[in-house]
């Protein structure tokens, strides 16, 4: 076994981060959540918010939850999820509070300037909704991607982020087409399973899901 192996082997799950959360070891555990799901969140965030010093803030925010917040995870059942909901929160929560700021004296004019303009109509438009869910699931997709296994991303980089046809891929990785086409079928898959509850509110599923 490897000094790597054996490090891995001894690094506390999240269940104990959390644990030593509760016994006031609250520096360690942090560091400790932080470094395994520091880069996760921000992106996450990220692919919701839209901006970069936002979504950095909003990280920051969703640790700060975690270290005060940490006796409502029910241990043994599933942290990552729990983590990554309380993100969504956050994250939406900023999205909403930046619809509620006081918009500039020359946005309103432009409002008074147009016939039948109505503020708060703008406001409220289901439009809006409609784009936090789907900026919602952008970031949930992004974040689902990369978790896919290595051999499954690459493929799926290729062939449905880039548009490359299958017979490409397969010159490009030194694979037989068939092998791509599998790959491309079982991240499908995949991505479908842990994104289902983000499809359901869909209207319209992304072009890569059909």
């Amino acid at each position: 076994m490897t000094t790597l192996d054996l490090t891995r082997d001894l690094a506390p799950d999240d269940d104990e981060l959390v644990q030593m959360l509760s016994e006031g070891r609250l520096q360690e555990a942090m560091t400790g959540i932080q470094e395994r799901y520091g880069r996760r969140v921000f992106h996450f965030v990220h692919g919701m918010v839209r901006d970069t010093h936002l979504a950095q803030d909003v990280s920051q925010e969703v640790f700060e939850k975690v270290l005060w917040k940490h006796d409502l995870y029910q241990p043994g059942t599933n942290f990552r999820a729990w983590l990554f909901e309380v993100a969504r929160n956050q994250a939406l929560s900023a999205l909403r509070a930046q619809r509620r700021l006081p918009r500039p004296i020359s946005a309103l004019q432009a409002f008074d300037d147009q016939d039948g303009g109505d503020l708060l109509a703008s406001i409220a438009d289901p439009r809006e909704d409609r784009a936090l869910e789907e900026q919602e699931f952008m970031a949930a997709f992004a974040l689902a991607v990369d978790e896919l296994p290595e051999h499954y991303q690459v493929v799926f980089d290729l062939c449905v982020r880039q548009g490359k046809p299958y017979q490409e891929a397969g010159r490009v990785l030194n694979l037989p087409t068939g092998t791509v086409a599998i790959r491309i079928l079982r991240a499908r898959k995949r991505l479908f399973g842990a994104l289902q509850k983000h499809l359901d509110r869909l209207r319209r599923p992304p072009a890569c899901f059909q």
